[in-house]
Order: structure tokens, then sequence, then C-alpha cells
């Protein structure tokens, strides 16, 4: 199945179509050291110059994230995961996004025995010719040997700001199972 390929090099960016044999784009990236893609579009980070190429040989070596996209693997595979706000220093780039992990897995600790580390609900920054740019995409894979750095962040850091209530009335003779007091 062929898929657009936008990929981060500490020199560039990459913006491209490739074909993939995998349940995920993750999978595809981790079984192999090299791939081709085509149609490539190569954007340099210190000036902007645009390199184009019909096709290309990336070596994973070369990258340091990746802009997950085809399709999110099967079904049945999947597990229930939390979810904490995570930001990473690759190269150049600071990514924000959410790294996720089973309940009762210290996310940060799992995450240093992936070779590709995901995070959803992402915003990539970086500069081209100076200029600071944001990128937002569902989900980034992070080349593990090229982080720099991996911290948790709070929601407000992040940028989120709390969920009005939603008005519910709570039953005062309900026992509270979450730990907070509700007035």
């Amino acid at each position: 199945m062929r898929i657009p390929f936008n990929a981060y090099a500490p020199d560039c960016t990459l913006t491209a179509e490739v074909s993939v044999d995998a349940d995920r784009l993750s999978d595809f990236l981790a079984e192999g050291e090299s791939f081709d893609v085509d149609g490539a579009s190569f954007q340099a980070l210190d000036d902007g110059r645009v390199v184009n190429a019909d096709t290309a040989t990336v070596l994973l070596d070369d990258l340091c994230l990746v802009a997950a996209t085809g399709p999110r693997g099967r079904p049945d595979r999947r597990v229930w995961t939390r979810q904490q706000p995570a930001r990473a220093r690759v190269g150049p780039y600071t990514v924000y996004g959410y790294l996720h992990s089973a309940p009762t897995i210290d996310p940060f600790r799992a995450a240093e025995r992936r070779a590709i580390v995901a995070l959803s609900a992402s915003i990539v920054e970086y500069e081209i010719s100076g200029v600071v740019t944001r990128d937002e995409v569902d989900a980034v894979l992070l080349n593990r040997a090229k982080i720099d750095a991996l911290e948790p962040m709070t929601d407000a850091e992040f940028g989120l700001t709390p969920r009005p209530s939603a008005g519910l009335s709570i039953d005062p003779r309900a026992k509270d199972m979450t730990g907070e007091v509700f007035a």
C-alpha cells in the first residue's frame, strides 16, 4: 500500500510517498534500516531551498521523526492505554504530544525499550531559514536513537485548559473512588 511520507531529518524535511507492506508505519520503520520513497521533496532547514527527486533511498538513521500516516494496525491487537503529555527534543525539533502506555507501566521507561516511540496529538516545532514553523499532526514516530530528551509535561504546560463543568449533580451518599473531594 502506498501512503504519504512526511519525515524530519537533522538538516531537512522530507515529503514523499512510500510503499508499506506492514500493518502500521511504525512496524515498517522498525523492521528495516533503509527504504525507498517516490516523489521526494527535501526542504533544507538552514535556507529553505527545495531539492526534488523522483526516487530516493532513505536510511532510518538519517531521520529524527516521521509523521504517522497510513493504517493504524490490526484492531484486535490494540490495547487500552493511558496518555501522558510529553515533550521531546529530537535534533533541531521540539515535539509535544501524548506518550501512551499500559496503565501499570511508566511510559518513559517503556519508551527507552522501543526503537520507534509514538506520540499522538502532536505538534512539531522547528525553524526553516530562521522562521519558527509548527506542524500539527495526529501522531509522530520518533527515532529513539535520535532523541536528546523525553520528559513529562503537565496538561497546563501542554496548553490544555480544564474541561468546563458538565453540571453533574453528585449524590452526597456516593463513595468517591477518585481520591478527589467533591463539594
